[in-house]
């Protein structure tokens, strides 16, 4: 789209500041907002598409606080008619009113003339942007082939403007005199286009282009401090001619809509290929983009632009802040994977906010403001689209919104990868399992799997799986039986619906049930002792579980999933109340000395203010008071447990919505001191509390009588599953595990089954948590002079 003492009180009074500059403050930007934000969308799509002014042959561009400037259907070297049937088909998704089917449909056909042309010359870069945003959503919410062809077919387009001697898509031929072989970074977002139709029915070897294509922009286009460079251009041979830009300020600086696409357009990459190269790159212009933001979270159209050349830019703003909430999926680390759900929230809340979202009364047709196509510069001093709502601003605003409200944190999102489909469950799983998980598909057509394996077996494809539990491309749940699929009973599934499924399987008799429940339904008998697959592996535990989906990535979500051998009594789940004494749950009278708890805790939000608190047989909970022992969820959004008079952690230890922690609490009820250790999903224990005094004031406690779980906004903010107490010996060396307590694809044509601190948190990642890490090495030697 180119065109004390000082000793005794140094380290609080470091601790003191660490919590100024650290402590993240919880983002306003919640589910009451992204409603708001979707309902004002509603209002103004609606008004643009029953405009009578505006036909189906034109698109959305640009405009201040009058009616769009539209350009043609016929406007081939344009980039952005994509983007308003986009936004159509996510109000479709959203509301599935037909209104806004018809409408989206309408706009999307108009387009598909773009999809082929003889010239060259005639074929943009760019058919990622119109047909991905268009076409590929029609596509995934109605299964219709009609829009699958169409996209093969530019996908196939886009595939001559690839200069294999380069190896990159040769962006433009309109600048020839300057150029010879450019390559730009919105192509970056291009590339999904070639990535999607080599996975559903075009050329392998698309792949492989758009692969070659983001290796080089990776290499020669991000430099080494993880900002880019906007145009690259080489010769014929693939030398580098020159490094600069086109709509940034200057050849050395970079441009915040450039590094958007750079870091949107490597986490989509990552996404189809699970190159590791391609999330290192997405993780390093990440990483540039966040340092150098203000304080609103919303860029200049330039990072280095001096400051009477300055801009905000929206839009750019609204691709991050899409990004980021998939970016957050895909790293390993939670601290940094919550601190890009956290900036991409602090995105969304500032978009949503008067500075920056059209007023429903005003006579503007979009919904950001203050977007910037690029500023004034020496190529074109008069800029283009300077302070003005941009369609394309508006399109990645809306899907950041839709990702915020299904991308939950802790959950598990069908591929169309089989790799990046597969989910480990363990070597133990053996004999009669029960599994039991919740399922939500995002279309009336998904056409996809939740299956199963054996720990030992390489998931390379539906033949792979013994047990097959299906959304099928009619609309309908069914089940694996031998050669073939069927159901007992004919049970459909609703788009953005949630259901309970129940599996019991029989790994000694190769046969298993299925159950399934609709929301406010009755359990439904799927599939009464159907037999494996046929031809699949042998299979002796439950110890792989794969989420494939044929057409699209993130077609369905799976939530809750748990195994257990049958006999086995489902965890008891407790949930948290704002009543005190609603919160409260006995544990018997002879929990004395030295007790040790196990439970697993699920914050349903972040942030949230919560507690797990422990108090003694004898006392009536009417608050925090009575509560000698106190594991909490603050409202910064990290653990943190009470020492004497304050709330304090050892570690900075952050958690994320829907996902679940295992807890370990050790408690000498003689000497009145705790410790705690957190284990975070797919990690190591952490000390959290290392023999922390019992709370200040609180009743005498010589039992772990009762425990109460409350929070402060709703009921149900966090579930506790699991809960155990037993007696121990004596307590470990601070930091010591327990040694009695158990640690706890192939492309082309798209195949589907059918057809085979003191309650200082310091930002996680940051040098602030590493001098928190410093501080706790300072203070350990000093411990027992310190008051409680």
């Amino acid at each position: 789209m180119v065109g004390g003492s000082r000793e005794k009180s140094f380290p609080w009074l470091l601790v003191g500041c660490l919590c100024v500059l650290a402590a993240a403050p919880a983002s306003a930007f919640d589910e009451a907002a992204a409603d708001r934000v979707l309902l004002h969308a509603q209002q103004k799509l609606r008004a643009t598409a029953t405009n009578s002014a505006i036909p189906t042959t034109q698109y959305p561009k640009a405009t201040t606080n009058g009616p769009w400037r539209t350009v043609a259907n016929t406007a081939r070297i344009d980039w952005v008619q994509g983007f308003f049937p986009g936004q159509l088909w996510f109000m479709y998704d959203h509301v599935k009113d037909p209104f806004w089917r018809s409408r989206a449909d309408a706009w999307t056909r108009n387009l598909e003339l773009q999809k082929e042309h003889p010239d060259i010359r005639q074929i943009t870069h760019d058919l990622g942007f119109k047909f991905m945003t268009s076409f590929g959503h029609a596509y995934r919410l109605t299964g219709d082939d009609y829009y699958r062809q169409v996209m093969i077919t530019a996908a196939g387009s886009l595939a001559r403007r690839y200069n294999p001697t380069v190896g990159v898509i040769d962006c433009c031929d309109w600048n020839d005199s300057v150029w010879q072989v450019p390559m730009v970074t919105d192509t970056m977002m291009d590339l999904e286009l070639l990535f999607w139709g080599a996975r559903n029915g075009g050329n392998p070897a698309w792949n492989d282009m758009a692969l070659s294509h983001a290796l080089k922009t990776l290499t020669d286009m991000v430099r080494a401090d993880g900002g880019t460079f906007h145009v690259v251009d080489y010769n014929t041979s693939g030398g580098i001619r020159s490094r600069g830009t086109f709509q940034g300020y200057s050849d050395s600086s970079t441009w915040s809509r450039g590094q958007a696409w750079a870091i949107y357009g490597f986490t989509m990459a990552y996404r189809y290929t699970r190159d590791t190269r391609m999330l290192q790159g997405a993780v390093r212009t990440a990483e540039y983009y966040l340092a150098r933001l203000p304080a609103d979270s919303i860029p200049n159209w330039d990072f280095n632009a001096p400051a009477d050349q300055q801009q905000k830019d929206s839009s750019a703003a609204a691709i991050v802040a899409s990004a980021l909430q998939e970016l957050s999926l895909y790293v390993s680390d939670p601290a940094v994977a919550q601190r890009y759900r956290n900036a991409a929230l602090a995105m969304l809340d500032s978009l949503s906010s008067p500075a920056y979202l059209t007023p429903a009364t005003s006579a503007s047709p979009g919904l950001l403001l203050h977007g910037t196509a690029f500023y004034k510069t020496a190529i074109k001093p008069s800029g283009e689209d300077i302070d003005k709502t941009l369609i394309y601003g508006d399109y990645y605003f809306v899907e950041a919104v839709l990702r915020f409200k299904r991308l939950t944190p802790g959950s598990w999102f069908s591929s169309i990868s089989f790799s990046g489909s597969v989910r480990n469950l363990g070597a133990g799983n053996t004999g009669i399992q029960v599994v039991e998980f919740d399922v939500t598909p995002f279309s009336n057509t998904v056409d996809g799997v939740v299956g199963y394996a054996d720990s030992s077996t390489i998931v390379t494809g539906y033949g792979s799986l013994p047990m097959t539990i299906r959304m099928n491309p009619a609309g309908f749940f069914d089940v694996r039986r031998g050669d073939t699929f069927a159901a007992l009973v004919s049970l459909p599934y609703q788009a953005n619906t949630t259901y309970h499924v129940r599996m019991r399987t029989d790994l000694n008799a190769k046969v298993y049930s299925v159950w399934v429940t609709p929301p406010g339904g009755s359990e439904v008998l799927l599939a009464d002792r159907f037999v494996f697959r046929t031809g699949a592996p042998a299979i002796d535990d439950l110890g792989k579980v794969s989420l494939r989906s044929v057409r699209f990535d993130y077609d369905f979500r799976v939530s809750n999933h748990t195994v257990r051998p049958e006999g086995a009594p489902p965890p008891v789940e407790w949930f948290s109340t704002t009543d005190f004494s609603r919160s409260v749950h006995d544990l018997g009278t002879g929990n004395t000395g030295i007790r040790e708890v196990v439970f697993d805790v699920t914050p349903a939000r972040r942030p949230i203010d919560a507690v797990v608190g422990y108090a003694d047989s004898s006392v009536t909970v009417t608050g925090y008071s009575v509560l000698a022992m106190t594991i909490r969820m603050n409202p910064e959004g990290f653990f943190d447990v009470r020492r004497g008079g304050a709330f304090a952690a050892l570690t900075s230890l952050p958690y994320l919505a829907n996902t679940t922690y295992r807890v370990r609490m050790r408690t000498d009820l003689n000497a009145k001191v705790y410790s705690v250790w957190i284990t975070p999903p797919g990690g190591n224990e952490v000390l959290l509390a290392d023999s922390f005094a019992f709370r200040t004031g609180a009743p005498l406690t010589d039992d772990l009588g009762k425990v109460s779980l409350r929070s402060i906004a709703a009921d149900g903010d966090f579930k506790v599953a699991g809960h155990s107490v037993r007696s121990v010996m004596s307590i470990t060396s601070a930091g010591l595990g327990d040694p009695d307590l158990p640690a706890p694809e192939a492309l082309g044509t798209a195949v589907s089954e059918e057809e085979s601190l003191g309650g200082c948190a310091a930002a996680p990642g940051s040098a602030l948590a590493m001098a928190g890490v410093l501080l706790v090495l300072l203070g350990a030697g000093r411990r027992s002079r310190r008051q409680s």
